[in-house]
Parts: structure tokens; sequence; C-alpha cells
């Protein structure tokens, strides 16, 4: 085919060569032959840019598309250099070296910018032929250029675009993966190279199926094929790192365009440690509330902790009653022999890590255990190493009041030093341990509280049984003694009496379990009476009139030497000291001894002295009997004992009720209900010991200082019923007058008596108390609903017999109306005049 020639010109394709130089005018081409038409034509009508250039880069000819796109005119074009004029500056080079294959004969296709005219650029896809003459002499160029503008865009569009999306999963802290259908990672992200355990090159081509555990791999499969469908899987496995470990991730999986998915794996290592943070804290806590013993709850917050922290080694040592040593109570996973060795060594300012925190109050780290001073005990840093322990993390726990209770500590096998995320479970381990230890505190006081009241109870209702019958003396000092001793858990329980007139002391009994009749001639104070007076314990007890409680025989410099060494050889290390009170003068005490034991509490102590005033009121009895038969020592005997019984057993049923409350309330998880319960039945133990003392000196009853007998009534009635479910109500008529001290006591009495037979017999719903004043008449009513009984049967005790002794003595009559089921009415009427209250 023909060169073609110019539609417009037939100069159009004519070169001529001047010294090298283009001419100003391009010379005509050859004839073209018969094709010249369909080319002329195609060259006008073309959408491609179609030009021809010489040797050097100018324009021969150019067709209007080519016009078109540059902006310039034809005239301005032809002959113009198009390197200069078109072609980017940063395109020449490569433009240059194109026409020079074409100068050598060579076609070419290449891709090239213009700037046209108006500065905008024209991206093109071209391609260039050369024009030689028969003898194979360059003539031109002819070229093709085929506007790729809107590809070119489109393409950069696209990878700025894929630029922006690898920057951004870049920059993510997840983890992303771009998958293929058949599983293997095309492009991956730092953090999902970090998370494999691989380069991010290593990372590209690795089948993800090698992430998932052996047992879970048939699940990829499935979500695979689950997510050709479209949508998004959100799940949660366990990711398999290059070195075997495995990593909690949650996973987000869409599929994208081109049959590719998108992976996005967020590591959730911390939320599920928070998680199982929070579900073991949980778990404590459950320990902690339903009573499970301290030692397990202990125990399993130690697992718990080595399992938030891999490699530790934890455990909780509380400070023993000494104040001086620690006492360990968890570590399951230290050896046996490095928990014997810690008990061993004091506390400190340089005691190991545990011993010198319970000595400071405050947190210890120690990184190296082989090179810290804290450690400079020999032994004890030997001990350490040769078990593999190289770190020691403490902090003391200390109580809500700020008193060191123990330490919890971290050990580790190699040096470390802590993180924040180790600070914090260290805290929220220690405010565990402390809860646990507070709470077991409090429950054991309260279990000793309430033993140490029924204690009261049973030993104040027994002496009062014993009273009754009127036993010999020193049978019924014996059985108090040896009560005592059983409620206290004592080794032996002596009363000694002091002989005034001698200034010496008596033994008057002494208890070792059942045994009443125990003495030792090696006594010190048997062999020598006298010696008493060198103790100075005792010189302070009969000074003061107050207990004394010694805590370590050894050590104590209030115990004369020879005691001492009497005590210490029948194995007492402590022991309490009661002093006996009659008339507010010390006439002895009762001395309780201990071997081990926990420290003396103000409850066991209050039992005692309790107890001693019941020891003594017996004695004081006796003396009474011995010194006269007389109808008046008689009487006297008998006003007690009916005081006693009036103050005493009617104010401990009273206890009781609240006592039996406070089982309820524990059963049911009450606390604070059982802490008011019980509050209440050791305040009605005390009122009934201020009343038993009061009935030993015969004073007015307590109740009664403070006003009338009607209020008296109305509040001791409150104060026993308080929080049972007996419902009691109080119904006075007429004017409330003055009446004699007598009678009040006496009616005060008998309303406490018909309550306390009441509650202990008749188990009513309802308590009515009715007061009635008639011109000549006072009526005092008491009436329950309860079971009732046959008042003509035989009813033995001081209750009833109590009451119409009373009632004779005020000139008035008791009517008691009772039935089986149908409750009981106990009726007082008094004559009421000027004469009667005169």
């Amino acid at each position: 085919m023909k060169p073609a020639a110019a539609a417009t010109d037939p100069t159009l394709f004519e070169t001529k060569s001047t010294a090298g130089k283009l001419s100003p005018r391009a010379e005509p081409c050859p004839a073209a032959g018969d094709g010249e038409s369909a080319a002329r034509y195609l060259f006008k009508l073309s959408h491609d840019v179609i030009l021809s250039l010489d040797r050097t880069g100018n324009i021969l000819c150019i067709n209007q598309r080519g016009v078109q796109l540059s902006g310039y005119s034809e005239s301005e074009l032809r002959g113009a250099n198009i390197f200069e004029l078109l072609v980017l500056p940063e395109d020449r080079q490569v433009a240059r070296e194109v026409l020079a294959d074409l100068l050598q004969g060579k076609a070419r296709t290449y891709e090239v910018r213009w700037r046209t005219r108006d500065g905008s650029i024209v991206h093109f896809d071209g391609a260039s032929v050369p024009r030689v003459s028969n003898t194979g002499e360059f003539l031109s160029t002819l070229c093709t250029l085929r506007d790729a503008t809107e590809r070119k865009c489109a393409e950069e569009k696209l990878r700025k675009s894929e630029e922006k999306y690898r920057d951004l999963i870049e920059i993510s802290p997840d983890a992303i993966y771009v998958v293929d259908a058949n599983g293997v990672c095309v492009l991956g992200n730092r953090a999902g190279a970090e998370l494999a355990g691989i380069s991010q090159e290593e990372l590209v081509g690795t089948p993800v199926a090698d992430t998932y555990l052996p047992e879970e791999r048939h699940l990829f499969r499935e979500r695979l094929e689950k997510l050709k469908t479209g949508g998004t899987l959100r799940f949660e496995r366990k990711f398999v790192r290059k070195n075997g470990e495995t990593v909690p991730v949650e996973v987000s999986v869409s599929a994208i365009r081109g049959g590719y998915f998108q992976a996005i794996l967020r590591d959730i290592s911390e939320r599920k440690k928070a998680e199982a943070l929070l579900a073991a804290e949980k778990r404590i806590l459950e320990m902690i509330a339903t009573g499970v013993p301290l030692k397990e709850i202990l125990s399993a917050l130690c697992l718990f902790i080595e399992e938030q922290r891999s490699g530790t080694l934890a455990s909780v040592l509380l400070l023993n009653p000494d104040g001086v040593h620690l006492d360990s109570v968890a570590g399951p996973s230290l050896p046996k022999e490095w928990t014997q060795q810690m008990e061993t060594l004091p506390i400190g300012p340089c005691a190991g890590s545990c011993g010198t925190a319970a000595y400071r109050g405050s947190q210890v780290i120690v990184s190296d255990i082989a090179t810290d001073p804290l450690w400079n005990v020999p032994e004890h840093r030997a001990a350490a190493l040769k078990h593999g322990l190289r770190a020691s993390w403490s902090n003391p726990v200390l109580s809500s009041k700020g008193k060191v209770l123990g330490t919890f500590c971290m050990y580790y096998r190699e040096p470390r030093i802590p993180t924040s995320q180790d600070f914090e479970l260290i805290e929220l381990a220690t405010h565990l341990v402390r809860v646990a230890i507070e709470r077991d505190r409090a429950q054991e006081a309260l279990r000793a509280s309430e033993q140490v009241a029924r204690g009261q109870v049973e030993a104040l209702t027994y002496s009062l049984d014993v009273l009754a019958t009127a036993p010999a003396p020193d049978k019924f000092l014996g059985q108090m003694l040896s009560t005592i001793g059983r409620l206290l858990g004592a080794q032996s329980v002596i009363l000694w009496l002091l002989d005034e007139s001698k200034d010496s002391l008596v033994l008057r009994a002494w208890a070792e379990g059942t045994n009443f009749a125990k003495v030792d001639p090696e006594h010190p104070f048997i062999k020598n009476p006298s010696s008493w007076k060198e103790d100075p314990g005792l010189r302070e007890l009969f000074f003061s009139g107050a207990p004394v409680a010694c805590e370590d025989i050894e050590h104590d410099p209030y115990t004369s030497s020879e005691l001492r060494e009497y005590l210490k050889s029948g194995g007492t290390k402590k022991f309490l000291r009661i002093p006996t009170l009659v008339g507010g003068r010390v006439r002895g005490f009762i001395g309780i001894r201990h071997g081990d034991r926990p420290p003396y509490r103000p409850e066991e102590i209050e039992l005692a002295q309790a107890l001693a005033h019941q020891a003594m009121l017996a004695i004081q009895l006796n003396e009474f009997a011995e010194r006269s038969r007389q109808a008046a020592i008689l009487e006297e005997r008998n006003r007690m004992a009916r005081d006693i019984h009036d103050t005493l057993a009617q104010g401990f049923t009273g206890v009781i009720v609240q006592l039996e409350a406070v089982e309820d309330a524990i059963a049911c998880c009450r606390r604070k209900e059982a802490n008011e319960h019980l509050q209440r039945a050791s305040e009605l133990a005390r009122r009934s010991l201020n009343e038993a003392r009061r009935s030993v000196h015969a004073l007015r009853p307590q109740a009664l200082q403070g006003g009338n007998f009607w209020e008296a009534l109305k509040g001791i009635i409150k104060n026993t019923t308080a929080g049972t479910a007996l419902h009691t109500t109080f119904n006075l008529r007429g004017k409330m007058r003055h009446l004699p001290l007598v009678w009040q006591e006496n009616l005060l009495h008998i309303g406490q008596e018909a309550l306390t037979n009441a509650l202990k017999y008749a188990h009513p719903r309802n308590f009515e108390t009715r007061l009635t004043f008639k011109t000549k008449e006072l009526r005092l009513e008491l009436r329950d609903d309860g079971d009732g009984f046959k008042v003509k049967d035989r009813h033995d005790g001081f209750g009833l017999a109590g009451m119409r002794e009373r009632v004779e003595q005020m000139g008035g009559k008791l009517k008691i109306s009772s039935a089986r089921g149908k409750g009981t009415d106990v009726l007082v009427t008094l004559p009421f005049n000027d004469q009667s209250v005169s």
C-alpha cells in the first residue's frame, strides 16, 4: 500500500532537508497510488490522532482529531517540534528513544502525554512506524495516538484508592487479611504479620487454615462457602501463631469483589483476661458470702492469679498473733519447704519481700532476689534460690482500720519487673484477701459473741436452778467453776478468798473438768498463803477490782517468779483473773488457766465476771445461812432467790427469744437483722446481770428508777419481744395514780413473770396488758392467746408461787384463768384507798 497523501494538501507528507534542518515549508509527499482517497478519508475522520514527524520530531502533518485535542491551530502545529510544543518534559526522553528506534526502521508502541494549549494533560496509547523510500531511506514516521485519558484517570483513581486502602489497613491496630477463594492470604497488614508471628512478605501466600486449631479447620472451609453468597460473618476463635502460641481473636469476614474475602481479626486477650478476672472475682466474693473456709477461699484466689499471669506462684501469709511472724495459709504452687521457711523468719526492715512488707505496711517489689539487699538474710536467700525463686512482689493486706493483717505475694522463677497490669492485679488480689479475712473474722466474732451470750443464759439459768434446790455450797461452787471452765475451754478454775484477819488467801474451790475437789499442795499460795502479796498483778487486782488478763506468762512483768515457774510446769501459758466482789469490796478472785489459745475477748471476760458474781452470790447465801437460821435470814434468802428468778430468769427468757431470732435471721442471710437481735440479747443479758447485782444489794429494780411502774412494764415487754412475731398491746383506763414503791416493784415482777411464762410455754401470737384504776380498786390484767394450761395441775418453780406471795404481800387477790388451747388470763386486784397507799 502506498503512503497516503494529505487529504487537504498534496504537500502534506513531503519533507526536505537543507543542511540537516527542516525547511519552513515541507516538501510534497510522493504519489500515493490507488488507495489515496481511502487514506485521506480515514485520516480526516479517525477518532485517533494521526500525525507524521520528520527525523527530528517536527510535525509534518496532523489530522483534525490531533488539532482538536492539542488546542492549537493546524498552522501552529505544522512544522512545530512535537517534543517542545506538546510532549511533557518528563516524557521527552522516552519519546526521543522511540524516535531513535523508528529511525532504525523499528516500529514501536508506547505511552505518551501531551500538555495542551490550555494546560490540561492528555494521555495517549501510541503506535508508530517508519516510512522509508524504495531505497530504504527514512522519510518520516506515521504515528497513531489513542486518547487514554479517561482510562488513565480511572487507573489513577484506582491506584490512589488502593494506596489509601493499603494505608488504612496498614495503620489499623487490628489484623487485616485479604484471602482468595482457596483460603490463601494475598494481602496482610503489619498488625496481621505481628499477630501471625511472621513478616509481611511471609504472610502473603500463607494458607489461613494454618492459623486454625487442627480440630477447627473444617470450620474455615464451611465459613468460606457460606460467604460466597455474600454478607458478613462474625465469630470468636483461637488463632494459632507460627510459634504454636494461641491467641483469642474476634473475627469479622466479608466477601469483596473478585472472589476475595476480607478478614478483620482483633486480639481479645485483654478482654478475655478481664472477663476471666471479673468471673473469678465474682466467684471469690460468692465463696466469701456463702461462708466457705478462709483457707479454701485464699487457695482458690492464688490459683486464679496464677491462671491470669503465666509463671506466677502466688501465696497469702497472715500475721501471727505474736505480731512477729507470718503464717502461710495459701500457696498451692509453692514448695512446702519454702512455706515452712517463710514462717520461721520474723518480720523486719530486712526480712525478704513479705517480712519487709508486713513490717513497713507498704508494697515491696524485688525484681531479683539474688541481688536485692532486702534479702540479705543468708539462709532465707539461699532457700529461695534453691527452690528456683528469683523475683518476689509483696503487698501488705491492711484492715479497714489500717492494721496489717498479712501479705499477698507473687513469685517468679526469673528476674522480673511488674507492669502496670501486674500492679492492678496485685491490688485486686490484695483487696479480695482483705475482704475474705475481715469477713472471716467478723463471722468468727459473731459466732463467739453468740456463743458467749448463750453461755451466759445457760450458766445463769443453771445457777438459778441449782440455787433453787439449795445444794451444798461446795458442790454448787464446784459446778459453777466447772461451768466456767467448760465455756472458756480452761485447764482449771480456782476460787480464792481473802482472809482479811490474816491477810492471806484461802482456797475455796478448785475445779478441773468434773473434778471439784482438786488440791495441789505445791501451789505457792497453798504453801505460803501470804505470798500473794509478792505478786504485782494480784496487788493491782485487789486495789482496782478490775479483771486481769495475762496473755504471756513467760514475759509478764506482773507475775511473781515463783508463781510463773509453778504455772509453766503445769503447761499454763496464759491466765485470767476475775475479782469477786461483795458490797463493792474485793473478797477474792477466780483464776482461770489456759494453754495455747487466742487472746481473751471482752465477751469472754464479761461472761467470767457474770459467773463470778453468781459464785459470790452463792457464797453470800451460804454465809447468811451459816450465821443464823432465824426467820429473818431465811426470809432474806427467799427474797433474794425470788428476786433473782424474777429478774434474771425472766430477763434471759427475752435473751433466748432474741437469740432464736438471730438463728432465723442468719439462716435467711439477713446479717443486719441478726446483729440487731444479737445486740438486743446482749443488752438484755447485761440488764439482767445488773438486776442480779441490785438484788444482791436489795436495791430497787433499775427499770423503776427513771419513771413509773406502767412505763417500766411497757418498756420491758417491748424490749423482750422486739423483732419477734409476738404482737403486744397496752391499755390504761382511768387516771394514773401514785403507787407505793413496793407495789410498783411487785406489779412489775408479776407482769414480767406472766410474759416469761407465755414466751416459754404458751407460744402466743398476742399479749395484752391492761391497767385499770377505779375509785376503790386497781386491776392489772395480763392476757395471752397461747396454748394455755390446766390451772389445777401441779406447777413447780418460783413463778406462780412468787406471784401469789407478792399479791398477798399487797393485800390483794390473784385470779388465773386458763385452759388448753384457749390462752391464759392473769388478773391482779388490789384495794385502792388512802389507807392502802399510805
